[in-house]
């Protein structure tokens, strides 16, 4: 699988993952009964979508500049304040929380990780 669809299709999986997330909590076969399954459903489908947003637009950005990685770790992390910030504001539909940005932060730092490994694994196949 090339490059490009490689990163294709691990987005749509996250994105897909956190879509299900959201839907087994909305007909109730999940509830936020205890920690884990409420840290599931806090949590979980915001690091799924950062990461599906973050492989969709490592694409364009490889294709811009250099150092991709960093680049596109600052200008995700960078929308998903913005989009705090209209919560906080109450533009956007939501609710503003710190956790979220953590959240953010801990989602990117695994993307990044992520797309390391996706790196080192295209090189040992060109070599």
């Amino acid at each position: 699988m090339n490059n490009i669809k490689k990163r294709i299709v691990i987005s749509i999986c996250f994105l897909l993952l956190g879509v299900l997330i959201y839907f087994l909590f909305d007909i109730g076969l999940l509830t936020k009964e205890n920690l884990v399954f409420s840290i599931i459903r806090d949590f979980l489908p915001d690091l799924c979508w950062i990461l599906s947003f973050f492989f969709i637009s490592i694409i364009f950005m490889a294709i811009i500049v250099k150092h991709s990685i960093i680049i596109n770790s600052i200008y995700v992390f960078l929308v998903s304040i913005l989009y705090e910030c209209l919560q906080y504001f109450n533009i956007a539909k939501g609710t503003f929380d710190m956790l979220d940005i953590l959240n953010y932060i801990i989602s990117i730092l695994i993307a990044c990780l992520i797309e390391k490994l996706i790196r080192r694994k295209e090189n040992e196949k060109i070599v």
